[in-house]
């Protein structure tokens, strides 16, 4: 089984992902695997108009890693802080599983920090 891909990014400009599909031959999508409330997902980390340009032009997009930033990120935090900052900072929507544009109920309230 799969590690459901989940993001908390809704927002496409359909242009942008018009001209990627007809512009490009490579659609890099960047991921990370990571446990949240004792779930493993995979999270979308980058790349959002290019896996939805990938599925306009009929083709499978490149999976790749996280950045060498992201990877910086999370070394210099505990566990317990990097999944708390993933969980607490959205970009335009709640997570949810981009097969499916359910939003995840596990993901749903905020992360908070031990006291």
């Amino acid at each position: 089984m799969t590690m459901p891909l989940i993001s908390s990014q809704r927002f496409l400009d359909p242009h942008k992902v018009l001209r990627k599909a007809s512009q490009f031959k490579v659609f890099v999508v960047r991921t990370m695997e990571v446990s949240l409330r004792g779930r493993p997902y995979r999270v979308l980390l980058d790349g959002h108009h290019n896996l939805a340009a990938a599925a306009l032009a009929g083709v499978s997009p490149t999976w790749r890693g996280p950045s060498r930033k992201m990877l910086r990120v999370q070394a210099s935090m505990l566990p317990t802080e990097f999944e708390r900052m993933l969980i607490n900072n959205l970009t335009d929507s709640d997570w949810y599983y981009v097969d499916t544009g359910e939003v995840v109920p596990e993901l749903i309230a905020a992360e908070r920090a031990a006291a």
